[in-house]
């Protein structure tokens, strides 16, 4: 347990709950309209989050009372507001009360860690960024007619829609699945350069409709040559790692030390680092006088592979599955190496470990 987190929480919520509680005498004057329910469910919920959070194995369920906190702080807010004269935001709030809970409810739970299958959880965090999606269309679909401003409705939905699909792609292993996460970032660029060129430039060329129909089959263009470029990339070799290993087979020393072996085999498989292994390889295979077309037959599959990359905007569970299959996919390729070694007559006695 983390006290210092569990202290911090309790202590700020007993410094909120006097505060609201005295406010009159120590500013003169009521700023904050919250009746003693209110004000009790912020300080318990408050120390009730510094609580989960306190607990190292429990610390992401913090982020389900997250909307609970929320739904209470913005009802003290718009109580407030109504209080000192502003009846209008508080009669907007009442009715996008419950979408609101949704959507920051749903948000949460596709950050938390439900189950360690691939397949369960990435559908549990779809599922929610789903919902969440369809919670923010009614929201901004609200403000707008509220307020008469432009609705961000469809785009906050795509937003949604774009992180449902990318991590539902964690299910599946893959190139096709590995490119699709990767395209994450670029998809979410794309499109909030739309909704910008939506809202403040298309209606400066409203009456030049040549140019706005330019301008979006410009995006469009760009967009489908973007993504066919990354999914060809992905199925192509990296010869840069050939290079490399050709350089390294001219530091071929006389010492055949398996515990180098064993020291690139861990730094490979727990950290991706490829080169330790490759010079103790060459060296270990130089010095058993193995030819120069033999060595590179050997060494190919690790100087060829990839670790799957993580999406640039990615949840804590999807960071989790992505390098646990990239531990199993380096330790597999370590193991075909040994085969290979084996017939060689170089041996381990270490086994191979994945944590």
């Amino acid at each position: 347990m983390r006290v210092s987190k569990l202290i911090t929480g309790i202590s700020t919520a007993f410094v909120i709950y006097f505060i609201i509680l005295n406010q009159a005498l120590i500013f003169g004057k009521t700023y904050v309209a919250a009746d003693e329910f209110q004000t009790a469910s912020l300080t318990l919920l408050i120390i009730a989050y510094s609580f989960v959070a306190s607990l190292e194995k429990f610390s992401q369920f913090r982020l389900i009372l997250i909307p609970f906190l929320l739904i209470i702080a913005l009802d003290i807010l718009f109580n407030s507001l109504l209080f000192v004269g502003y009846p209008q935001y508080y009669l907007v709030y009442q009715s996008l009360r419950l979408p609101l809970a949704v959507l920051v409810g749903s948000i949460a739970f596709s950050y938390v860690t439900f189950s360690t299958n691939p397949l369960y959880q990435s559908v549990i965090s779809a599922a929610s960024l789903a919902v969440a999606g369809m919670a923010s269309y009614v929201v901004f679909s609200a403000l707008s007619s509220a307020f008469g401003i432009p609705s961000l409705a469809i785009p906050s939905l795509a937003l949604f829609l774009i992180f449902a699909v990318t991590s539902l792609s964690n299910a599946y292993e893959g190139e096709l699945g590995e490119w699709i996460r990767n395209e994450r970032s670029f998809l979410i660029l794309i499109l909030f350069i739309l909704t910008f060129y939506a809202i403040i430039i298309r209606p400066a060329f409203s009456d030049r409709p040549g140019l706005a129909n330019f301008f979006e089959w410009a995006v469009i263009a760009f967009t489908l040559i973007k993504l066919s470029r990354d999914l060809r990339r992905g199925i192509e070799v990296d010869e840069r790692e050939i290079v490399r290993a050709h350089r390294l087979q001219n530091e071929f020393v006389k010492d055949k030390l398996f515990s180098e072996l064993e020291f690139g085999e861990k730094a490979f498989i727990e950290g991706g680092s490829k080169v330790p292994l490759l010079v103790s390889l060459i060296k270990a295979l130089g010095n058993a006088g193995v030819d120069t077309v033999r060595i590179e037959s050997i060494i190919t599959p690790l100087v060829y592979y990839t670790d799957e990359k993580l999406p640039l905007l990615s949840f804590p569970w999807e960071r989790k599955i992505i390098e646990r299959r990239n531990k199993i996919k380096r330790a597999e390729i370590v193991e075909n190496i040994r085969k290979e070694l084996a017939k060689e007559e170089i041996g381990f006695k270490s086994k191979i470990l994945v944590r």
